[in-house]
This record gives structure tokens, sequence and C-alpha cells, in this order.
């Protein structure tokens, strides 16, 4: 809740990320302000000048740190299976939905770039490690597309699963299981994006 957040001296840039992510959360992207995300920190409005420039700053600050979150997230979704990169791409993506399911107010940012300054560098990384088990793919002869094409579209369906889910579409919604990510996400690589082994 915005405000119960402690400041510290030296802490005021995670303070100022995690009372605008609440912030979000409670009024939208739209609404939020830099003067806002002072109040809720318990702070001058000057202060948070000292981290961020403005609030596209801010907003680029928390879209890195996301990215960054987001990278680890898929990492740790693959290394589950070291010598399956098929059930590591499954993985991968069922964890990428439950991330942007889970962190809605997170993902807003991440994935708009109204009003932040650009993270494609962080971005990019995040996506590198779901084309790490793509080239695996490639490599074991499984990609039916090229590995750029593969690593698009592998993207567009992960994201556009947790994009409806999030907009409250009832037939991903209602029953958002991981067992149920994986029976929707499976027919769909093997249907176009996976050669047969």
């Amino acid at each position: 809740m915005p405000g119960d957040t402690a400041y510290h001296h030296g802490s005021l840039p995670q303070v100022l990320i995690e009372v605008s992510l609440d912030l979000i959360a409670e009024s939208g992207l739209e609404s939020f302000s830099l003067a806002r995300a002072a109040k809720a920190a318990g702070v001058s409005v000057a202060a948070p000048y000292r981290h961020f420039a403005n609030k596209a700053a801010l907003l680029g600050a928390i879209a890195r740190s996301g990215f960054e979150e987001l990278g680890a997230t898929l990492r740790t979704a693959a290394d589950q299976y070291p010598d399956d990169p098929v059930e590591s791409l499954l993985e991968q993506g069922s964890a990428y939905i439950g991330f942007v399911v889970s962190r809605p107010a997170l993902a807003s940012v991440m994935f708009s770039t109204r009003g932040r300054d650009p993270q494609s560098n962080a971005g990019l990384a995040a996506l590198a490690v779901l084309g790490e088990t793509l080239a695996r793919l490639e490599r074991d002869g499984r990609l039916a597309v090229p590995l750029d094409t593969a690593l698009r579209a592998t993207w567009a369906l992960v994201h556009g699963l947790a994009m409806l889910h999030t907009g409250g579409m009832r037939t991903i919604s209602e029953e958002d299981a991981p067992v149920l990510r994986m029976q929707v996400l499976r027919p769909l690589l093997d249907g176009g994006l996976l050669a047969a082994p």
C-alpha cells in the first residue's frame, strides 16, 4: 500500500520503484506522477529528482528492473530441464505467463514505452534467455522455422496468452494453472514452431 514503505537513507530509488508499482496497480499508469510517488514514499516532491531526472527515468528504471527479473525467471525455468530443450521452452512459456499475470502493474510499465525511457538492452537481454533455448532446439534440428522467426513467434504466443489473462478473457483466466498453460502451449508449439524429432 502506498505510504507504508519505510524510507531509509540510501534506499530511496528502490522505495520509489516499490511505491510507484503500488500506485500504478491502484490507479493505472496514466494517472501516475512523480509527485504522487514522492508523497507515497513520504519524501519531498524534490527528493526523487536526486535519483531520477524525471518520471520517464523512474518508469525506465522500473522497466529495466522488471526485464532483469523476467530474464532471471526465464533462466530458472529453463534450468529445470537442462537436457530437454522442448520441456525447457514449455516451462519458460509458462513462467513468462505466470510472471506477467502475477505482476500486471510491472508488466504495464515493461511492455509499453509510453512515457518512459527506453530499455531496449534490458528487454533484449530477457528475450535472449528464451532465444538460448530456441538455439538449442535449432542445433538439435527441432525448429521448423528460422531461429529469429521462432523467437518472435514464441514471444508473441506467450505474451498474447498473458495479455488475454490479464485482460480478463474467461477462456484463459478462469483456470490459470501451470498444467493448463502447458496444455495450451504444447500444441501451439508442436503445430508450427517445432519440427518432428
